[in-house]
């Protein structure tokens, strides 16, 4: 009987890891989001961008700016790590990313702003 317990509270436990680990987090927004310019995924990047940066740039003007990105990001030997650092609550976060690269190009420092659109999060434009 302690046996299947024990197995009881290890299922409810990995039940709960698993539930937890759906939602994707704001961080890891910002981190799929430049893994996947980094990757040449420019339609799976403008997955993780709001309505409204869609709506004020346009699907072509977005899709020039991100190859652009994801160029650059490629130029520099790839991403070597990711810091996000937001701030908020509700619905806004807001604050830095830095990216790091593995070649010699210099850390690019963003201000980032999230939005939760549909219960997902996404970069939206700043202010």
């Amino acid at each position: 009987m302690k046996h299947k317990k024990g197995l009881t509270a290890v299922a409810f436990l990995v039940s709960v890891f698993l539930l937890a680990s759906c939602g994707r987090s704001e961080e890891s927004t910002v981190e799929k989001f430049y893994r996947s310019l980094e990757k040449g995924k420019i339609s799976e990047a403008k997955g993780y961008v709001s309505v409204q940066v869609v709506g004020l740039l346009g699907d072509r003007k977005l899709s020039l700016a991100l190859s652009k990105e994801s160029e650059n990001i490629r130029k520099c030997g790839g991403i070597k790590k990711i810091e996000v650092n937001l701030e908020g609550s509700g619905e806004i976060r807001s604050g830095t990313t830095k990216v790091t690269f593995n070649g010699d190009c210099e850390p690019s420092f963003q201000n980032t702003k999230l939005i939760k659109e549909d219960g997902e999060w996404k970069i939206t434009a700043g202010k």
